[in-house]
């Protein structure tokens, strides 16, 4: 995967690239893409900026280990 992370409005369904950088706004990001499918990139952007600047530590953790890759699946 070459971006960040994409998201699939079929299956509602988001993959975000763990070699990128920001991997939590990437997260945000790609969660609010599947949540408003309608939304433009530029308010996407804006709005994962503010969600992740309102996370407290253990909300952003818990964010993080529900994407973390289980190594017992591969």
């Amino acid at each position: 995967m070459r971006d960040y992370g994409e998201c699939n409005y079929e299956t509602k369904t988001i993959r975000v690239n763990p070699r990128k950088r920001d991997l939590l706004n990437t997260i945000i990001h790609e969660e609010l893409h599947r949540q408003h499918s309608g939304w433009s990139e530029t308010k996407v952007k804006k709005e994962s900026v503010k969600k992740e600047q309102s996370l407290t530590i253990a909300q952003a953790a818990k964010l993080l280990k529900k994407y973390q890759r289980n190594t017992n699946d591969e």
